[in-house]
């Protein structure tokens, strides 16, 4: 594929308990170190946590028992999925955060959890919020059309690399500075898959949803023409996202309701 390079080397080796997939100019004892460090906490889910560790961030899952056990032996694959993406992007020039290593912690072929490093993207934004600065700071309209022109780009470099993104929401794409973009939780990266009009509509719906309360159509509508192989079908195109954004964000205001929470921004 045009653009494809070779990627970094990867070396694999067992060091206790732990069987570890890393860049070969990164030292074992430096990952080693990173995974023993407290780190300062960045999130945490039912399922993992991240942590900064210097310019590092790693994800590790958290400690798991009978089933959660069972699924991180006979799901390797699924588990892996973030570090293989990782890779793949790179070695087709798609901005992520740069992967050093993945590890699994197991026993006797038992896999007990795993864990991630990569860099720490520091000074980064989502690209929501990136926009809400925008407006804040009276951007013209020439400086919000030439973002979302930028982050368009962005987009399609991703969904030609041959490899779809299940959660294309903008709070999964992070700038410095709104010519950068870099991509980010990886394990919603699915590769190998043919980019169907099925998944463009679909990540069509989440930006469009990530933006519509920040800047109209005006805007929108040329950012989903950018990202649209026949440009000319655009009011059709968009009568579907439309929809289909509204489907969402009623799905989404369901949810928070039934949590008693609400809608930030």
């Amino acid at each position: 594929m045009p653009g494809e390079s070779l990627g970094p080397e990867i070396v694999e080796e067992c060091c206790g308990p732990l069987r570890v997939a890393r860049r070969a100019e990164v030292p074992l004892d430096r990952i080693l170190e990173a995974l023993r460090a407290p780190g300062e906490l960045l999130k945490a889910s039912r399922k993992s946590e991240t942590l900064r560790v210097n310019d590092w961030a790693v994800k590790r899952s958290r400690k798991a028992g009978g089933l959660g056990v069972l699924k991180h032996t006979f799901r390797r694959a699924r588990y892996r999925q973030a570090w293989e993406a990782a890779l793949h992007l790179e070695r087709h020039g798609v901005p992520i955060p740069l992967a050093h290593a993945y590890i699994e912690r197991s026993r006797m072929g038992i896999i007990f959890g795993n864990m991630m490093v990569m860099d720490y993207l520091d000074g980064c934004v989502d690209v929501e919020a990136f926009a809400d600065g925008l407006l804040r700071a009276g951007a013209s309209d020439a400086e919000l059309h030439g973002y979302l022109e930028r982050l368009a780009e962005t987009v399609n470099l991703l969904c030609s690399s041959g490899a779809y993104h299940n959660d294309l929401a903008g709070k999964n794409i992070l700038t410095p500075d709104g010519e950068q973009f870099y991509f980010i939780d990886l394990d919603g990266i699915v590769l190998n898959r043919p980019y169907t009009e099925e998944r463009r509509l679909q990540n069509h719906i989440q930006l469009y949803d990530s933006f519509i309360d920040r800047l109209g159509d005006g805007y929108l509508d040329p950012f989903i023409r950018q990202m649209l192989p026949r440009p000319g079908r655009l009011q059709s195109w968009m009568t579907q996202v439309k929809s289909g954004q509204a489907a969402r964000r009623a799905r989404t205001e369901a949810i928070w309701a039934k949590q008693g929470g609400r809608r930030q921004g």
